[in-house]
């Protein structure tokens, strides 16, 4: 019996071509003219596959997919679209498509989609008892979050599948990605979105206090504790906790976390009696917890309890092709809270932020274009208005550097290269902000002589304060000598672990 495939769309010319397509591949044809329409044809033919066209006159994809659930529960809904939004992503896969795909697109792409939706229904089991589709009226909401990219698409998807559980999610990505925009995401079309909503940066609160924060503590349990006060996991309760940068967080912290999810109650620091939480835990982190757990670093347990379901953001340099969209959506942003003049950017100033590779991936992208728009004498952004650093960076991300008289390098600004086993006892002094000269620091010299070269090259980044210049680059350095142990780099720069997070979201530091 050939797999019968039902068409709605408005456009009778994308219904010819795709009519076109399928017929050759021996599949029996339905065709319908509007939303309205195909849920009475589907009604009555139960289709295995359905293409679900979005924007059509009279009802909408959206609202025809949501009746095509209890009109033909079993087929599996393919919804085309020419506009590849978040919202469209997420309410597609929250309301049951079993994928979608952006127009235009190729008759390969489109009938290997077809086959596998064929083989998912061949693979229903029509005997077990129908549960009752539970349909969430669409939020019109601004979730932050664009991409077309196959990456991005995915992450959209998997939003869209776990927000209809109470499952722990992992969110892994690097610096900047948006991991907590994904994480509101995830709850604003959770069935928790009408409970409480908490973002907790592990790395921003210090060992001492981060268990009175998350699980509270009673009057007199520690010096200062004057009174009782509850913690985020009671404030929370009903609703959703997410936990930014779990893998900063102390062992001992991980072992009551661990108890939170899986028992469902928490005592209060100081306290004898078991509170009960019924909370949903989203954690995000940029580490690898798989190195965390082999070094001792992070529990095993915790980490199976909260990985339920993983979630990878990509980050800007695996998705180079969103970084028009991206674009539009940080100027409209701009344009709506800051009034901020430029609408616009030029076709040289987008192909040299293709160019670049993004170690700040997303935050800095915006920081890029606000300081370019802020600066723009016009209403389009053009190459001279990025900043200067931007402009001497290479292609990698990485800012040139000059060769020393001793020995070529290939290091970054900051960034000593390992000596030559025949090199001399100087070495050279890494560059500091761009088109420096480079200098020679001996080991003759004094602390004090040192730092007037330093100062010397600071004073010529015409851009940037000295103190931000030389900040950002002693945060750095801090960073790379104890492999990002931020514990052990503030306590060499005698700044708290809190202070050293705000320097690394500032200045968009990898490492």
């Amino acid at each position: 019996m050939k797999p019968t495939i039902l068409v709605i769309d408005d456009d009778a010319e994308i219904r010819y071509s795709l009519n076109r397509v399928l017929s050759a591949k021996n599949f029996e044809i339905l065709s319908a003219s509007s939303g309205e329409e195909g849920i009475k044809v589907a009604s009555a033919e139960h289709p295995a596959v359905i293409l679900l066209d979005n924007r059509m006159q009279g009802i909408t994809g959206i609202e025809t997919l949501q009746h095509l659930r209890t009109a033909s529960k079993h087929s599996m809904v393919i919804l085309m679209t020419a506009y590849g939004t978040t919202q469209t992503a997420i309410e597609a896969m929250k309301f049951g498509a079993f994928d979608y795909i952006i127009k235009p697109f190729t008759p390969q792409k489109i009938l290997q989609l077809i086959e596998n939706a064929i083989n998912a229904h061949k693979g229903l089991d029509k005997a077990q008892e129908d549960e009752p589709v539970r349909v969430i009226e669409p939020q019109d909401l601004e979730e932050g979050i664009v991409g077309q990219s196959e990456g991005m698409q995915e992450v959209f998807k998997m939003i869209g599948q776990v927000a209809a559980t109470d499952a722990t999610c992992l969110i892994n990505g690097e610096s900047g990605t948006g991991k907590e925009l994904i994480a509101r995401a995830i709850y604003r079309h959770s069935l928790r979105s009408e409970g409480p909503y908490l973002a907790v940066n592990c790395a921003a609160i210090p060992e001492n206090l981060i268990e009175s924060e998350l699980f509270g503590h009673e009057k007199g349990s520690f010096t200062g504790a004057t009174n009782s006060r509850m913690g985020h996991f009671e404030t929370c309760n009903g609703g959703t906790l997410f936990l930014d940068e779990i893998g900063d967080m102390a062992p001992p912290t991980q072992t009551k976390i661990l108890r939170a999810i899986q028992e469902g109650e928490i005592q209060r620091v100081g306290g004898n009696k078991t509170i009960p939480v019924d909370v949903r835990v989203i954690a995000a982190t940029n580490k690898d917890l798989n190195s965390m757990i082999k070094s001792g670093d992070f529990r095993e347990d915790l980490y199976y309890r909260l990985s339920v379901v993983r979630l990878r953001l990509p980050p800007l340099r695996e998705r180079r092709d969103d970084i028009p969209d991206l674009v539009e959506f940080i100027l409209q942003k701009l344009a709506a809270s800051e009034k901020v003049k430029p609408t616009k950017i030029s076709t040289e100033a987008m192909s040299e932020l293709k160019k670049y590779n993004w170690p700040g991936n997303v935050r800095e992208l915006e920081n890029i274009i606000y300081r370019s728009a802020v600066v723009s004498k016009g209403d389009t952004i053009l190459v001279k208005d990025f900043p200067r650093e931007f402009l001497d960076a290479k292609p990698n991300g990485k800012k040139p550097t000059t060769e020393t008289t001793a020995s070529p390098s290939t290091q970054t600004i900051a960034q000593p290269s390992e000596p030559a086993t025949d090199a001399p006892a100087d070495t050279s002094v890494p560059e500091i902000g761009s088109n420096v000269p480079q200098a020679t620091l001996t080991s003759s010299m004094s602390t004090s002589e040192a730092m007037e070269l330093v100062y010397a090259k600071a004073r010529e980044v015409e851009d940037e304060p000295i103190l931000t210049v030389i900040e950002r680059e002693m945060v750095r350095l801090a960073l790379k000598e104890t492999g990002g142990n931020q514990l052990k780099a503030s306590a060499i720069l005698g700044i708290t672990r809190a202070t050293l997070r705000k320097r690394i979201d500032q200045y968009s530091i990898r490492y």
